[in-house]
């Protein structure tokens, strides 16, 4: 098996996510130093910073409400809090299907299943998310369809939502990727700042009125429909 795969099987996160430790030179196998072409069998032994790793007999798949305030990363190295830090200890070893910035909040799915979160997370997947925005002003009628048609956010980068409508006191967005802080680029172009930016839904599934830092086990129908995600447009 390579070993990019190995390491998603362990819920370190997609094949191509993972590729980074190894080129980082923090994965060893058998205690030498392993390259993206390494291969592992049952019995190697494989580290990831010193720590040994191993598959999950069964993947875990979760959705989380993602509080504002904290990072999607592992660690942090101004201290700052991380999902992590509100995770119980047999949830340490999943891994973040994309990310939120940190002063966004909604669903986020937590699993060990490398290949999913590949599958949600490659941009020629198109797999919806969908968002609630709110700020300041309106949007005017040509703003909202300049969102759909595409907005330059700096030279030669252009961003568009699939969906824009008035929802509440804010906005329902749709996005088929999930690029750096789409969404507040696109609206910092008209001069909006975001107030508040909340994911709702991602491949179908929904956030609904699951608290704030809570999590519970996806259910076999959402998760059903997050594998036939990529096939919906």
């Amino acid at each position: 098996m390579r070993l990019n795969r190995y390491l998603a099987l362990c819920g370190l996160g997609s094949r191509r996510a993972v590729e980074t430790l190894i080129l980082a030179k923090k994965v060893t196998v058998n205690g030498a130093v392993a390259g993206l072409g390494t291969g592992v069998e049952e019995k190697d032994r494989v580290e990831v910073d010193g720590k040994i790793i191993r598959p999950r007999e069964e993947h875990a798949y979760f959705i989380f409400h993602k509080p504002p305030g904290c990072l999607c990363s592992r660690g942090d190295t101004h201290g700052r809090t991380t999902v992590y830090h509100l995770l119980p200890p047999e949830m340490q070893d999943l891994h973040t299907v994309g990310r939120l910035d940190q002063n966004s909040c909604g669903l986020l799915f937590l699993t060990s299943d490398g290949d999913l979160t590949q599958s949600l997370t490659h941009p020629s997947r198109e797999v919806l998310r969908e968002y609630l925005v709110e700020f300041a002003d309106r949007l005017s009628p040509d703003e909202m369809s300049a969102l759909t048609q595409g907005v330059q956010v700096e030279v030669g980068v252009i961003f568009k939502c699939t969906f824009v409508r008035a929802e509440g006191s804010g906005y329902r967005l749709g996005l088929r990727e999930g690029k750096k802080r789409e969404i507040r680029r696109m609206l910092a172009a008209f001069g909006r700042r975001v107030v508040d930016l909340k994911r709702i839904a991602f491949g179908g599934v929904e956030l609904g009125a699951l608290p704030e830092g809570a999590f519970r086990p996806l259910s076999q129908n959402e998760l059903a429909a997050l594998r036939a995600a990529p096939l919906l447009k």
